[in-house]
């Protein structure tokens, strides 16, 4: 054993979930290449080939890794859907997979899975970014300098190191529910078979994208509030009551500490480091989307300023798995995962198209109630992506989704 799982990290452990990045790639790939790249990766980041284990009571364990890693696996297919890797996925025998798909000669998709309890986004494009480089320099024929990393660390260790310890107030009041007596039983039942969600998108062009990026320079306010208010905005529009007046809503987001922690904590050195963040409004579809996006992007300023949203994490017992005393029932999520960086390829490879999907190797059933929706948002070669989990409709959630952000495109044009 290498150790016991933290809070942050034992949330992905019931599902066994995964969460992959998905590449579109157009050009002639050396088969022997990615595999030998993939096999760098895996001694350059030894976490990806441990284990996790549990015990009885569904408590995680990190695992030193097995005997024999498994590689990279590819096959012939579609290119233009996502689906379960080739390899089956199996948190006991190691925790990334890299599976590629080809279609003709120069039509690939690439995709890694990575454990979420030992890699977030950041954790994971760090992961991806390094494949990429590897890849390029043994195509190039460049020498690879591969070394072992230790294990990264969860943000619960991360925070402690830093003196951070936990305050009353756990900055989820906002969203915050009573929880139900029923539900706080931990559900029993065989695990059901592996899964993939490939969220629908909406994918906005280079121009409407920087046209959102210049509005929230020259107004002050972050992009990600601007994007916050518009896709509640968007939901609001979706539901019953929208006609009848303002529309109630609570949003939860990830905040990702690396940057904010002193001193700042390397892509990966950390497995999950995200606190959490609450926004909680009257969504007014008469109102100003920039004066919302205000008031979102000051509460996170001025949670982040009173530390709240560094020790956000030393309250996740009490809201996530079967020891918790809250619940967060019907919120709205919001990941943003912001830019994308371009990975590095050899000459006459260009990846095209960039996606994130979740994978679960054994869903149980449920230890409480979900996220109503939830929104992915990340931006790949300039251009804004929002993914759309959940939801009754989405073809109407994604088409109000498109028509909050085109707006939201328009206000500096306006003006």
């Amino acid at each position: 054993m290498v150790r016991v799982l933290a809070p942050s990290e034992q949330r992905f452990v019931r599902h066994g979930t995964y969460t992959g990045r998905s590449v579109s790639v157009a050009g002639e790939l050396d088969v022997a290449a990615l595999k030998e790249a993939f096999a760098a990766l895996q001694v350059a980041f030894p976490v990806v080939l441990c284990r996790i284990g549990e015990d009885a009571a569904g408590t995680g364990y990190l695992l030193r890794p097995g005997d024999s890693p498994i590689e990279a696996s590819v096959t012939e297919g579609d290119v233009e859907t996502v689906g379960l890797p080739a390899t089956p996925v199996n948190p006991e025998t190691q925790l990334a997979y890299l599976d590629a798909v080809v279609s003709g000669a120069d039509r690939w998709r690439v995709t890694l899975f990575a454990h979420h309890s030992i890699a977030d986004a950041g954790h994971c494009v760090e992961l991806l970014s390094r494949f990429w480089g590897f890849y390029t320099d043994i195509v190039e024929s460049a020498p690879i300098s591969v070394v072992p990393q230790e294990y990264p660390q969860s943000l619960e260790w991360h925070a402690a190191r830093r003196g951070i310890v936990a305050d009353a107030v756990s900055g989820f009041e906002a969203v915050t529910e009573p929880l139900p007596a029923a539900a706080a039983a931990v559900p029993v039942g065989d695990p059901a078979p592996s899964s993939l969600a490939r969220p629908e998108r909406v994918r906005l062009d280079e121009a409407t994208t920087a046209r959102i990026v210049a509005l929230g320079h020259r107004r002050g306010v972050s992009v990600n509030g601007l994007i916050t208010a518009a896709l509640l905005r968007a939901y609001a529009s979706e539901t019953p009551d929208a006609t009848a007046g303002p529309v109630p809503l609570g949003c939860l987001y990830p905040v990702d500490m690396r940057a904010r922690l002193d001193p700042r904590v390397a892509p990966a050195e950390g497995t999950n480091m995200a606190g959490l963040a609450s926004f909680a409004a009257d969504i007014d579809l008469a109102g100003s989307v920039l004066e919302l996006a205000q008031r979102i992007s000051e509460r996170l300023s001025a949670d982040l300023a009173a530390g709240i949203v560094q020790q956000s994490v030393l309250h996740f017992p009490d809201f996530y798995g079967p020891n918790r005393i809250h619940s967060l029932a019907g919120h709205i999520a919001i990941t943003n995962t912001g830019a994308v960086p371009r990975f590095r390829t050899p000459a006459g490879l260009t990846l095209t198209d960039y996606e994130i999907v979740y994978l679960s190797a054994h869903p149980k059933p449920s230890t409480g109630a979900s996220a109503a929706i939830t929104f992915l948002v990340y931006t790949f070669h300039g251009q804004l992506a929002v993914g759309l989990l959940g939801g009754a409709d989405a073809d109407r959630m994604l088409t109000a989704i498109r028509r909050e952000l085109t707006a939201l495109s328009t206000e500096m044009i306006e003006e």
